[in-house]
């Protein structure tokens, strides 16, 4: 246990420049979106704001486009805008692909030249890959909340702590499934074909989640995207997380750890 913690504290030392400075930026953002949502609500600009989205957009949204395009809906984009959840779901790639890093470097050989047992690399990054999601959404929401608590409008409405709550754990959950994924990919691929693999995965996905949305006849198929469970706009309307959604992206990323030893239990590390 204490090779485990040492192992686990120089990943975190190695890390802690990215995490520190994504979760500060993703609380600036939350606080910038307080302020611009409040500068809507003070000119009363919602209504026209909703009618410059493109049509596509607005077959997106479907009923949630009121909620969304209101002072709560800004204030909760950050957990679900695009460019966000990419630039999250690239840095939890990143990190949960680092066992390959260490073969192809010769770390993992300095490791285990200790007494330490092998899957304690994968259990490593599933500890690092945890923390650093909690990271990222308790500093999401902590921006979220001192925004509202020093520039919201008197009489504005702010979103409960129960859709904030829920909407930072979807989307843990998100980043926790491509994880997994990205972790049973990185302990049997170089980290080159893992990271990228993952990311053409993560980007069929999305496509597919977007295309069922918007083409009737790919709602068949659309169930088989992982983003088909990360249902933001469901939550910002009122609506609670659906316990299959939780149970089907935890499955997936159990599942994808549970390979992750396997695979990397086999591999052949010494080169």
């Amino acid at each position: 246990m204490t090779g485990f913690l040492l192992l686990l504290s120089l990943s975190l030392k190695r890390a802690r420049t990215l995490l520190i400075a994504t979760g500060l930026l993703l609380a600036a953002f939350q606080v910038l979106l307080v302020l611009i949502a409040g500068s809507i609500q003070r000119t009363g600009e919602f209504e026209q704001l909703a009618a410059l989205l493109p049509p596509f957009v607005r077959a997106i949204l479907g009923p949630a486009m009121a909620s969304v395009m209101s002072f709560g809906g800004i204030v909760c984009l950050g957990y679900f805008d695009l460019a966000i959840v990419i630039a999250l779901l690239a840095l939890i790639i990143a990190l949960a692909t680092l066992p390959a890093s260490e073969v192809e470097t010769g770390f993992a050989d300095l490791i285990l030249a200790r007494p330490l047992r092998r899957h304690w690399i994968i259990t490593r990054t599933i500890a690092l890959v945890l923390f650093s999601i909690l990271m990222m959404l308790t500093l999401m929401i902590a921006g979220t909340w001192a925004g509202l608590a020093t520039l919201a409008p008197e009489g504005a409405q702010w979103p409960s702590p129960g859709m904030i709550g829920s909407l930072a754990l979807n989307l843990g959950l998100l980043m926790l499934c491509w994880s997994g994924i990205a972790m049973a990919f990185g302990a049997a691929c170089r980290r080159s074909v893992a990271g990228a693999t993952t990311g053409l995965l993560a980007l069929t996905a999305l496509l597919l989640d977007l295309t069922g949305r918007l083409w009737p006849p790919a709602e068949r198929f659309a169930w088989l995207s992982p983003f088909r469970y990360f249902i933001p706009f469901d939550l910002v309307m009122g609506r609670a997380l659906p316990v299959e959604n939780i149970l089907v992206l935890w499955a997936i990323a159990m599942s994808g750890f549970t390979l992750a030893y396997f695979l990397f239990s086999q591999r052949d590390i010494s080169h």
